[in-house]
């Protein structure tokens, strides 16, 4: 037995309540399959071949562009990430601009080196206490376009990791009076716009390329994700063009499967499923009002995520973002009190803790939640001051992503390279949002912001693996 699958194996059997990807949590009671090794195999004879499908699998994706209301559909097995990569590869020629929202996850970014393109950002507002993204609005994009007529492409993410949901109809016709395609990184919200109680997805308002991740919140597989294509300004061909580059050309038929699966169960049972799921999310909810020192971000009295303010148009209610700040922990405090009580939340960043949930999680997954929050809603220390800012400051451009990279560089630490043009991204992760790329110039927002992510306990990634304590510049 291998190391990886004991380990496995141990996670399985030690009692933890997943509130995190993916989205089957490993809900056995209702999802089964035997065993793998009987079922793998490669494009044999009547199993078609994905990158030129027209038989077994163009059945199985036209059933999933039915479900969800596209013209085309994909399914991916790299993730979203090949998704997003082969979006915007079939939208752009090298050296092209695009405008991007600056919370897209690292695959955007991948896609501007990739592709040597100019990035003009869009900045959400930050939720107050909070410290997340708020939404994109159409205004913005359409301020945008007008001082960025060469723009090729619109790129937002739409929901965020925390659910706030962009007015994307507004921004889909901001996109098209300039005849610029929409992309909309929709990794975790394949589960919108299949039921009463959650917001339209973005193929319903209008978006031409949307990539969505079934595995993050829906019955599927890790790595399973699918691009959906409307409208006439991609080409269809281009889309197939880019996805045979950066999609493997050896498929799992099993990942393709575990989506087919999850389409037919949405398909035929999906109803009375978030049914059910809405009323576990309802009563779980009726819990955390009696909470006092824990917040709730957007709901249950917390006022730091209106509707109409700060560009949220929606909330999806299945990710459930909690604070502790009034009780004086940090996220990652809180999270490892969480731990604790054995309950293993999706992320931590500074100021909140994600406990990602979906129609699979049974009621004793909400229950042990809640009595855990329950437990933990009292002061540990002084309140703490979320001193987030409105918006972020970005840091300056001096060069593309791809001309940074490609440059000479030198190792500096972090407090010596100010000033100086970076040669690399350095994020929070999760969720992949960077806090500065390449080609940007570090600058004091960026160090102090480093400063306050390493003193909270956030995870930082740079390249090199050690968490911002150095930058690698341009030479």
């Amino acid at each position: 037995m291998g190391e990886l699958l004991e380990a496995l194996r141990r996670n399985r059997d030690a009692g933890i309540c997943p509130m995190h990807m993916p989205g089957h949590k490993r809900n056995t009671a209702l999802f089964q399959m035997e065993n793998p090794y009987g079922l793998d195999i490669t494009e044999v004879e009547g199993f078609d071949n994905l990158h030129d499908a027209h038989g077994i699998l163009r059945r199985a994706m036209d059933r999933a562009a039915a479900l969800y209301g596209s013209a085309h559909t994909w399914f991916l097995v790299n993730g979203s990430s090949c998704g997003v990569l082969a979006a915007v590869a079939a939208c752009t020629h090298w050296g092209d601009t695009i405008l991007t929202a600056r919370n897209c996850h690292k695959s955007l970014y991948n896609a501007l080196y990739v592709n040597n393109l100019h990035a003009q950002y869009l900045t959400p507002p930050v939720l107050p206490g909070f410290e997340a993204a708020g939404g994109v609005t159409p205004q913005s994009v359409e301020e945008g376009l007008r001082a960025h007529p060469e723009a090729k492409l619109v790129v937002v993410t739409s929901p965020t990791y925390e659910g706030v949901v962009s007015d994307i109809s507004g921004i889909a016709r901001a996109a098209h009076t300039h005849g610029v395609p929409l992309l909309v990184d929709e990794a975790h919200g394949a589960h919108l716009g299949l039921a009463e109680g959650f917001p339209q997805n973005a193929v319903q308002m209008g978006a031409d390329l949307v990539v969505q991740s079934v595995h993050k919140t829906l019955p599927a597989f890790t790595q399973t994700a699918l691009l959906h294509l409307n409208g006439d300004l991609v080409s269809p061909r281009a889309v197939e063009r880019q996805l045979s580059l950066y999609e493997s050309s050896s498929p799992s038929y099993l990942l393709m499967a575990s989506i087919d699966s999850c389409v037919s169960f949405l398909t035929e049972q999906g109803r009375e499923a978030f049914a059910a799921y809405g009323d576990r999310l309802h009563r779980f909810d009726e819990q955390a009002e009696k909470l006092r020192w824990l917040r709730l971000m957007g709901r249950c009295g917390d006022k730091s995520c209106r509707l109409g303010e700060n560009g949220v148009f929606a909330l999806d209610p299945s990710k459930l973002v909690f604070s502790a700040s009034k009780a004086g922990l940090s996220g990652p405090q809180l999270a490892e009190k969480l731990r604790e009580a054995k309950i293993e939340p999706e992320m931590a960043s500074r100021e909140y803790v994600i406990a990602m949930t979906s129609l699979c999680d049974p009621e004793e997954h909400f229950r042990r939640l809640a009595d855990a929050l329950r437990a933990l809603d009292h002061p540990f220390a002084a309140p703490r001051c979320a001193d987030s800012p409105a918006a972020w400051t970005l840091p300056a451009q001096s060069m593309t992503i791809r001309e940074a990279e490609d440059s000479e560089g030198t190792v500096l630490r972090a407090a010596d390279a100010l000033g100086r043009v970076c040669r690399e991204t350095v994020f929070a992760y999760p969720p992949g949002i960077p806090l500065i790329v390449p080609g940007e110039r570090v600058d004091g927002v960026f160090l102090d912001r480093v400063r306050r992510y390493r003193t909270a306990g956030v995870s930082l990634v740079n390249p090199r693996g050690d968490a911002a304590e150095t930058v690698d510049v341009v030479r």
